[in-house]
């Protein structure tokens, strides 16, 4: 670069520093527990879809994990206590890893989160974070706050669409998981069986509109799914918006 003074002339040469490669963030590992039905099968796929954009890769190793996730079901026999005996098992892990220098978060999510979720605080010390069925989408904000010290729980009914803030599903990993997938196109119950906690954990029934079901069906198919199968806790009561733009019934949904 020449810079220029009445009758003197200087020439600075500018050392460029050589330019920094771009350190790509630290692989982070989670691993889901589900427990229960098979629509904490695809809850759990999608709690996973929804943390890889911050990194986090599955492992099937609990001890290699940097997040463990209990996906939790409330309808078996003894459920909670199954949970519980499993977070002691975490506890554990969680201090050996401590002080290996490691540091290991641990969640509980599910249908136990939603009914015990103030309780799972307040008996296990070492849960960092309880999260719903119905708040899941909040997933990777939750872990933000966690690692910024806090205990987070997330049992809220949730007003928004969680459908409309997931990402969509990843194409490698939904090759990787096979030709088969579930696909939620309801949830909750308004029955309010005297047996039954439905309603306590999943809430009101809720139907996802079929332009909402066809698109994420199609990314399944794009990424060599065969079979689909369709989940709710009761799928004959669907009636979510249809192709015309109004509410249909189950039958409808099924000529769409």
């Amino acid at each position: 670069m020449l810079y220029g003074t009445g009758m003197t002339q200087e020439i600075a040469v500018l050392s460029a520093e050589p330019e920094m490669a771009l350190e790509s963030p630290p692989v982070r590992k989670v691993f889901v527990k589900t427990y229960g039905c098979q629509m904490n099968v695809y809850d759990s796929d999608r709690m996973t879809d929804a943390l890889a954009k911050d990194g986090y890769v599955s492992t099937d190793v609990m001890e290699d994990a940097d997040l463990v996730l209990l996906n939790t079901c409330h309808i078996r026999e003894k459920a909670a206590e199954k949970v519980y005996s499993a977070l002691g098992r975490l506890r554990d892990l969680k201090k050996k890893k401590a002080g290996e220098g490691r540091e290991m978060m641990i969640g509980v999510a599910g249908c136990v989160a939603q009914a015990e979720g103030d309780e799972i605080l307040r008996r296990a010390p070492a849960v960092d974070l309880v999260i719903g069925p119905q708040t899941y989408h909040r997933l990777p904000e939750a872990l933000k706050r966690v690692q910024r010290g806090e205990r987070v729980l997330e049992t809220d009914y949730a007003i928004e669409d969680k459908f409309e803030h997931l990402p969509a599903p990843d194409k490698a990993k939904t090759k990787a998981r096979g030709v088969t997938a579930f696909l939620t196109v309801q949830e909750g119950c308004d029955k309010f069986c005297t047996f039954c906690v439905v309603p306590y954990t999943r809430g009101s029934e809720v139907s996802r509109p079929v332009a909402q079901i066809v698109a994420e069906a199609q990314k399944l198919v794009d990424a060599g799914v065969r079979e689909i199968t369709l989940l709710g806790q009761n799928v004959n009561a669907w009636h979510g918006v249809g192709a015309d733009g109004k509410n249909g019934a189950s039958a409808s949904f099924c000529t769409a």
